[in-house]
């Protein structure tokens, strides 16, 4: 799910050519048995086959196809040559508003999902989210044990007065340098654009107690229960595996977390556009949805799905009103626009310290 908008930048003159020289390519429409989705891999796809995919299939008589992982290079050169393959790609948060302006998405019917039942900007006429996600702070709860005095927000990772120790954070620039600027004070609504001397300001402080940058989500949480580090940054789905499964002593604060979603989109010139359309609109079902959240701790769209949760997984979902009350909205637009220059900046930074 969590991908990079990096591998998009690099391939912009090649794809506005393609857009200028090739003209709309108008998807296909005829009744279709198969659909390719392109996807992140792994154990979420494996989920995704059992509680959507599959059953797809045996109710439809129409195959689902997957391939992995997300490749957004890829997609430009099939909407470039007119050779597309794919029905329906996943397309990350910082890749989606770029992928738009390049004319690499169809639009959505979108008379055929349940929208009545989505929140504003979850769905766009060219794409729906996937899952929506959020950064959150994980911290040991056996150094501060929930019945205790323990972290309660992002800002916490600063407070070494109260919660002494190293922290892990993820090696990239996107969510450090949102946590940054708030920790100087910037309100929520007025994160972006984003002061990048500012947040530099505060993460200069807090980066001589970073014992870990992590690269992936289970390295995320990993060096917690390693104790490598007492508390760090990680993406919600990851300590729900490990609390709600294996009862892991770790404990999550969702003040000042950051919300992201990838999107599910059908590529211009889709092969199989009315399939797709169907499997689309199969997956935001809530019933079927319910199942997909209760197994990976991430939900869809619909709010209709929180009336069907379980307690212990409705109180690790990034959309649960209680979290959304406190959570920053990422901006897509501004990481696309601002991402490459932005990444360059953090890395070099990261290797001075």
């Amino acid at each position: 799910m969590r991908g990079s908008y990096r591998s998009l930048w690099g391939l912009l003159p090649l794809a506005l050519a393609a857009c200028l020289a090739g003209g709309a390519v108008h998807p296909a429409r005829a009744a279709d048995k198969v659909v390719y989705i392109n996807s992140s891999g792994g154990t979420l796809d494996d989920i995704y086959r059992k509680t959507f995919w599959d059953p797809f299939t045996a109710a439809t008589g129409i195959r689902v196809v997957s391939s992995a992982p997300v490749d957004q290079a890829k997609l430009m050169a099939m909407v470039k040559s007119g050779n597309v393959i794919w029905d329906v790609t996943e397309v990350d948060d910082g890749d989606f508003w770029r992928s738009k302006q390049l004319g690499l998405l169809a639009k959505l019917d979108l008379s055929k999902l349940p929208i009545s039942d989505m929140p504003k900007g979850t769905y766009d006429p060219y794409g729906i989210w996937e899952n929506a996600y959020s950064t959150v702070l994980v911290w040991d709860t056996d150094k501060w044990p929930m019945a205790g005095k323990h972290p309660t927000s992002l800002m916490d990772l600063w407070n070494q007065k109260d919660f002494p120790g190293p922290r892990c954070l993820w090696k990239d620039a996107i969510d450090n340098l949102e946590l940054g600027v708030m920790h100087a004070g910037v309100p929520r609504d007025k994160v972006y654009p984003i002061d990048q001397d500012l947040a530099y300001k505060q993460l200069d402080e807090l980066a001589k107690n970073v014992a870990v940058w992590w690269t992936t989500g289970a390295q995320s949480v990993q060096s917690i229960v390693n104790h490598d580090c007492v508390m760090g940054t990680t993406w919600n789905g990851r300590p729900y595996q490990l609390v709600v499964k294996d009862h892991a002593h770790l404990g999550v604060a969702w003040d000042d977390a950051i919300l992201h979603s990838a999107w599910w989109a059908i590529p211009k010139g889709a092969p199989h556009y009315d399939a797709a359309m169907k499997l689309l609109a199969w997956m935001e079902d809530p019933h079927r949805a319910v199942r997909q959240a209760v197994l990976t701790g991430y939900a869809g769209p619909n709010r209709l799905i929180a009336q069907y949760l379980p307690k212990d997984t409705a109180a690790f979902l990034a959309t649960a009103p209680e979290h959304m009350a406190t959570t920053l909205i990422a901006s897509d637009q501004w990481w696309a626009e601002n991402g490459p220059a932005a990444e360059k900046r953090f890395l070099g930074w990261v290797i001075s310290k």
